[in-house]
């Protein structure tokens, strides 16, 4: 099922352009300023959370990922899993966070490591990946 809409940005980058197509039973367009589609989008994210809330999150290995690779990011503890949080903004989605329990900032931090000691083997890392 293909989705019966299109999304186009203006030549300017000020305003995106949300057009229904035919088939999808509704007619017309919507323009959202860059703010009007930040909240849409959000709005749409928590939604799909509460879609998903009851199932098991689907496995990461293997699936495509486009990563980030230019952003603000920040890491602070975080209160209710008396952990980690790595927070950073998305081009994409705005601000999002991962929140790691201590075991888990523990294994990022290892693997981060054994990562950069690959890249970089003159900082005497093992070479092995993670």
């Amino acid at each position: 099922m293909s989705a019966r809409m299109q999304v186009s940005l203006s030549d300017d980058r000020g305003t995106a352009t949300l057009a229904f197509l035919d088939g999808s039973g509704v007619e017309g367009t919507i323009a959202f300023t860059l703010e009007q589609l930040s909240e849409l989008i959000a709005s749409l994210g928590t939604v799909r959370s509460a879609m998903v809330e009851t199932l098991p999150p689907p496995p990461i290995e293997g699936v495509p990922v486009v990563p980030v690779l230019r952003t603000n990011w920040a890491v602070q503890p975080e209160a209710l899993s008396e952990g980690s949080l790595i927070a950073f903004q998305h081009p994409a989605y705005g601000p999002v966070g991962l929140a790691l329990a201590p075991e888990d900032s523990r294994r990022v931090a290892q693997a981060l490591t054994r990562h950069q000691a690959m890249m970089h083997p003159s900082t005497g890392g093992t070479g092995r990946p993670s």
